[in-house]
């Protein structure tokens, strides 16, 4: 009984060993993980560590600070306040919600719309093929950007939501080939394998074969793209906030936070207001491109045995 336990658990133990002598003998992706760890935990645990609401107006920084009102950052605020005596530590930690929703809604919608037309396209070929890849590619030459501004001021009846879906939608829809691209070109290599030919001279219909044989061997090749994904995301949304059309207040956000110091004309005297939601903004995308590059190390041989 007990040699039979034993047996069952060594595949596991050794397979997360595996992956963690894999995470820890990459510096990039050890680096990377971290920090999106910890603004992951920021985001989940925001109404924890986060010492006052993000819309709270604070009112106790001393006579020399009226209404807390551009306060510099000291001891009770860390991060200084903004214009309206908002503490900006609160609102770097209630903003990565918003920042991690915009990245991580992207990607799911543009796994739904590029994934499931690659492996269509690949393994039926024909007149679906040719015109499932000229219209990936003109979709992959408009720019994300353009068609985010162009969602939100359509959109703009729904409020913040309009944001969130522009650049979910905007972002996805021009990171979609890339998934499509990548799993197309998975999926003519993998049907003309043995195995295929194999399940397919035992009569498994193309169902059967999609489903059991090709998806659970083509998604891996996807994963290095998600990082990207989310980083175009996250630039999108910021963008989007830097000209007028991101998240508006009193939702904190990285994003309309650099809009809000931007627009201010002493903004040289309170750097504190463009600086820390600039470095949020800059980390979490540096920890993603970190990541997506010992994805892509990882999933790519070729890549790899050039480098």
């Amino acid at each position: 009984m007990r040699m039979d336990t034993y047996h069952k658990e060594i595949p596991l133990i050794s397979h997360f060993r595996k992956l963690k002598s894999s995470i820890m003998h990459n510096k990039s992706l050890t680096i990377g993980l971290l920090i999106f760890g910890i603004i992951l935990i920021m985001a989940i645990f925001a109404d924890i560590i986060a010492p006052y609401h993000y819309a709270q107006t604070c009112k106790d920084c001393g006579p020399e600070y009226p209404n807390c009102r551009y306060c510099p950052p000291t001891i009770q605020h860390p991060f200084g306040t903004n214009l309206l005596g908002r503490d900006m530590l609160s609102r770097i930690i209630y903003g990565s919600r918003i920042a991690l929703l915009m990245a991580m809604s992207s990607t799911i919608v543009a796994l739904v719309i590029g994934v499931p037309l690659g492996i269509v396209s690949g393994y039926f070929g024909g007149k679906v093929d040719r015109l499932l890849t000229m219209t990936a590619d003109a979709i992959y030459s408009f720019p994300s950007l353009l068609l985010a501004i162009t969602l939100a001021i359509y959109l703009s009846v729904f409020g913040d939501f309009k944001i969130i879906a522009a650049v979910a939608f905007s972002t996805a829809i021009v990171y979609a080939p890339s998934y499509f691209r990548v799993i197309r070109s998975q999926v003519l290599q993998i049907k003309e394998e043995t195995f295929i030919k194999a399940a397919q001279s035992i009569g498994a219909g193309k169902l059967t074969i999609l489903l059991r044989y090709i998806t659970p061997n083509i998604l891996a090749s996807s994963i290095a793209i998600i990082p990207f994904n989310m980083t175009e995301a996250i630039l999108t949304n910021a963008s989007l906030a830097f000209l007028g059309l991101g998240i508006q207040a009193p939702t904190a956000d990285w994003g309309y936070d650099l809009q809000d110091a931007r627009a201010l004309s002493k903004v040289r005297l309170y750097p504190w207001l463009i600086m820390f939601p600039g470095l949020m903004i800059f980390l979490l995308s540096f920890a993603l491109s970190l990541i997506g590059d010992a994805l892509n190390d990882k999933f790519n041989p070729l890549l790899r045995e050039r480098g």
